[in-house]
């Protein structure tokens, strides 16, 4: 025997009782309405009564549907207002403080209405699923990292007793290592608890090629001018960046390459110059380019694309240019000390 349909249960909040009456009549048996005709009677069912959806009116006895709104996303529940005709605009900020959509009372009928209730609480659920990927993916992808370090911190301990073999294998222990503190990092820009702390680009720069100095040639790290302001990103994203440009250039750079940090007010800038050995420039404008996917076999841009979901989370841009015999890679950071966290993407 099929279980019950639980029918959604919407508040409605609407001074007009008979403009009340018509939304009952609308929606029917599809949805159970509580009305409130104000903003402090809502407040007081919210705090009482559990709902799936906010049907809310912009003008009201005792403020506009924008002091409620604050209210109903606390509660983590959809919100569809109601404006009257000619007030779209209004429409339109509602949205971009929080709504999932808008209705004007004029054109209002029982398809319209069912469908953007139905539509608000649909998406609401499917944001709450892909939260709940998110922290899935962060834990499952943490656990990884830890034991992956775990097994190339022993891999190294037996290759210290063969140092040939030690030698020769290191460079894909670095890589596997790098490859899952991105991945740690990549995953915790995707939750939501994430924020951004202080960090220096010019330290995070010199620390990855320090961290690399074993593999690299002549590689020169500068700082191009640090900006007196607090600079906000990610620590470990940042350095995963880093690492994964030095890679490049262990692969695919001559001996002589710079890679330079600098920030300012409102971005940052992580530039890394060098004559490649193989590919030419415009080879590598492309497999740099963010539309275009690297190739399994391409050894020498593994991390590429892991680069990419990173300064894509930081919302940041990645480009390549040709600096006379160079190819000129940018990455390109926002400064996120104005505010805490990032929406994920």
């Amino acid at each position: 025997m099929n279980a019950p349909v639980e029918v959604p249960k919407v508040l409605l909040i609407e001074d007009d009782s008979v403009f009340r009456m018509l939304v009952k009549r609308l929606v029917g048996d599809d949805f159970l309405i509580d009305e409130a005709s104000n903003i402090e009677s809502a407040r007081s069912l919210l705090t009482s009564h559990h709902y799936q959806c906010v049907l809310l009116d912009y003008r009201l006895p005792d403020g506009t549907g924008f002091v409620f709104l604050p209210d109903a996303i606390a509660y983590k529940l959809p919100v569809v207002m109601m404006t009257a005709m000619g007030h779209e605009q209004l429409a339109i900020d509602a949205l971009k403080q929080g709504c999932q959509d808008y209705l004007v009372k004029d054109d209002l009928d029982r398809a319209t209405l069912c469908r953007s209730l139905a539509n608000a609480i649909r998406q609401v659920q499917a944001d709450r699923q892909i939260m709940r990927q998110r922290l899935m993916l962060q834990k499952v992808i943490q656990e990884a990292a830890s034991k992956c370090r775990h097994a190339t911190t022993t891999l190294r301990q037996d290759g210290d007793e063969d140092s040939s073999s030690s030698k020769e294998g290191d460079p894909f222990l670095d890589q596997l290592d790098h490859l899952m503190d991105g991945l740690s990092a990549y995953a915790r820009l995707a939750s939501a608890s994430w924020k951004a702390q202080p960090v220096s680009l010019a330290e995070e720069v010199e620390h990855a090629v320090a961290e690399m100095k074993h593999r690299l040639s002549k590689v020169t790290a500068e700082d191009a001018g640090q900006s007196s302001t607090t600079f906000k990103s990610d620590p470990e994203a940042i350095r995963s960046i880093c690492r994964g440009l030095l890679e490049i250039l262990v692969e695919d750079g001559t001996e002589a390459a710079t890679i330079v940090a600098n920030s300012g007010f409102d971005h940052g800038q992580i530039v890394c110059e060098f004559v490649p050995k193989t590919d030419n420039i415009e080879s590598l404008q492309s497999k740099l380019s963010a539309g275009v996917a690297v190739g399994s076999g391409d050894t020498a841009y593994t991390a590429i694309d892991l680069i990419r979901l990173l300064v894509e989370q930081l919302h940041g841009t990645l480009t390549a240019e040709e600096n006379g015999s160079q190819v000129r890679v940018t990455v390109e950071i926002p400064n996120l000390s104005s505010f805490d966290a990032l929406s994920p993407k």
